[in-house]
């Protein structure tokens, strides 16, 4: 006796509601602001008061323009 062949379903992938801009765009990596911090020389309590002003914590990650744009805004506004 043959048995019967399963008929599978066909699935579709749910819409995304992001646009992707294709294989071939770039993105610059993101660090740890702690690393970037190290990087730029910055001292532990300039990086506590940045933390605090700008709300990141141990998990928040940036570019290294973006994180030396609000460093050197903070800097210059008088945080030490």
């Amino acid at each position: 006796m043959a048995k019967k062949k399963k008929t599978v379903e066909s699935k579709s992938l749910p819409k995304l509601p992001v646009t992707f801009t294709g294989l071939g765009s770039k993105r610059e990596a993101t660090f740890p602001v702690e690393e970037l911090a190290k990087q730029a020389g910055i001292s532990a309590p300039a990086l506590a008061g940045m933390k605090s002003a700008y709300e990141w914590d141990s998990n928040t990650k940036m570019t290294q323009a973006d994180f030396n744009k609000n460093a050197s805004s903070w800097l210059s506004a008088g945080g030490k």
